[in-house]
């Protein structure tokens, strides 16, 4: 029984006998994870009818649209064109585009086979000795600047386009620019993508002239060793060795004959629109909002198969879903909370929070009016810790009075028969917790959050996420212990006070 001495109405107490609906429940997740959706990626079609299916279900609840008289908050996602290259050896796959810096100055989607020439260091005295015609050529270099050079010679006085650059040493300026170019290649909100493009280093070796027509791997350390059987430490000592051989012990050395497959884009920029999902309920008091959130989205569909995301985050989403009914049912019968209630169903968490980070960069969002972020992920399943209890519920929070709003779900709320609400997450729940979920967002603004959460599982990020797997009466009772904790929180005439920093 919950203590009238906690400050509770007897609203709030009735509030308290309702309960979830695991029909509901599971019509959503089951929808959320059909093969119709294809993974809920954000920006792809699935992504769209997932978006679709949040709003009309809040728009049946009688939410208060999000934004004028709509629901969605629309945002631009952006991201340098990922390109695919692969380079493969009789029918062997040999490395892959993170074993090198891939650079052209064309526009290409084909595939070729080429011979490759191990040409030493590239010098006049070794080319002229080796059959180079139309040939790939793999040569030594100290750094990208050097072997640009020696490329636009030896295609100026041989014709060749093709190169592979092994370094001598370590390049730092060719790893930096790789990763550089590896972030750009996410995608990313506008503003964050125009700011890292700014740091892009821009040299010739890196961004060809149009007019040389060329494509260059440069080589991270050892790649070329499953090609020619030979390290770069032994492909070097034999570049010297053939030096003092008349410039004739590279002509043994064994050719590869080499595939090449490109999906080239010079300097193209992708674009995709993406939708947070969202609808409110007007308080008494509107200079005050409970936030709750839980993203959508999920990885989609590769190579045929398809990341359901049951538990990521179709369960989350279903939550939200659910215990935004039940406000909606008491509100109906006039019982309004003190602050505004926003749910808000959020997209891109999985490409790196960008649709909570959208909202909160948006002029929808209020940091001064914003007392408390909750955010629902990943409250389907149960973690190894929990293989014998699993009605339970991690309630994770952080900020002003994180003690607070741990006891509120602890204590102050009338918790269904034998369920458990903890904080004693294990070392990778907590590092999750920390960094990897919504909440992030909104905590890195200094406002307090409360995360429920069940754990981490094997199938997690995997297609095996699947919503046959998931624990409905669990689940069920973690939507009625959300919405009772949100009606605790946003009906309470005065739940946050003054800042506690020492908490």
């Amino acid at each position: 029984m919950v203590n009238l001495a906690l400050g509770m109405t007897m609203n709030q107490l009735m509030a308290q006998n309702q309960v979830a609906s695991t029909e509901r429940i599971k019509e959503h997740v089951y929808y959320l994870t059909s093969d119709s959706l294809k993974g809920r990626e954000t920006g792809t079609r699935g992504g769209q009818l997932a978006a679709e299916y949040l709003a009309n279900q809040f728009d049946n609840f009688g939410l208060a649209p999000l934004a004028g008289d709509s629901y969605y908050h629309k945002f631009e996602l952006v991201r340098k064109h990922r390109n695919s290259i692969l380079v493969k050896s009789q029918g062997v796959l040999l490395f892959w585009p993170w074993h090198f810096f891939y650079v052209a100055n064309y526009n290409h989607a084909d595939t070729m086979v080429v011979k490759l020439v191990f040409a030493g260091f590239g010098t006049d005295l070794e080319l002229e000795k080796l059959p180079i015609k139309n040939k790939a050529l793999a040569f030594i270099a100290e750094n990208p600047a050097e072997a640009y050079h020696t490329i636009l010679r030896i295609k100026k006085e041989y014709g060749n386009t093709r190169f592979f650059v092994i370094f001598s040493k370590r390049s730092k300026l060719m790893e930096e620019t790789w990763g550089y170019d590896y972030v750009l290649s996410d995608y990313q909100l506008p503003n964050d993508f125009n700011q890292r493009k700014e740091k892009y280093p821009a040299d010739d070796w890196n961004t060809l002239p149009v007019k040389d027509s060329l494509s260059i791997y440069y080589c991270f350390p050892n790649v070329l060793k499953k090609v020619f059987s030979l390290s770069d430490k032994e492909l070097i000592a034999l570049a010297k060795k053939n030096r003092k051989q008349d410039f004739s012990l590279l002509q043994t050395l064994y050719q590869p004959e080499l595939e090449l497959t490109l999906n080239y884009k010079t300097a193209t920029v992708d674009t995709i629109m993406a939708a947070n999902v969202g609808g409110s309920f007007m308080g008494k008091d509107t200079m005050q909002t409970i936030v709750v959130t839980a993203h959508y989205d999920h990885l989609g569909e590769d190579f045929g198969r398809i990341y359901y995301g049951a538990d990521d985050n179709a369960s989350g989403t279903a939550a939200l879903l659910e215990s935004s009914r039940l406000i909606a049912g008491d509100y109906k019968k006039g019982i309004i909370p003190e602050r505004n209630i926003l749910f808000l169903a959020l997209t891109a968490e999985e490409l790196g929070l960008y649709g909570s980070e959208a909202f909160i960069q948006s002029n929808l969002f209020s940091k001064s009016e914003t007392v408390l972020s909750i955010n629902l992920d990943m409250v389907g399943r149960w973690d190894k810790k929990h293989e014998k209890n699993r009605d339970f519920v991690y309630l994770l929070t952080a900020g002003n009075k994180r003690l607070k709003w741990f006891a509120v779900g602890k204590r102050q709320i009338n918790l269904p028969e034998n369920f458990q609400v903890t904080h004693r997450a294990g070392l990778n729940e907590k590092r999750t917790f920390k960094y990897g979920s919504d909440h992030y967002s909104f905590f890195t603004r200094e406002i307090p959050v409360a995360v429920f959460f069940t754990g981490l599982h094997p199938d997690y990020h995997t297609p095996n996420d699947t919503p046959d797997l998931l624990n409905y009466k669990n689940l069920t009772n973690i939507s009625t212990v959300v919405y009772r904790y949100i009606h605790q929180v946003s009906y309470s005439k005065n739940p946050f006070g003054n800042p506690d920093k020492s908490k």
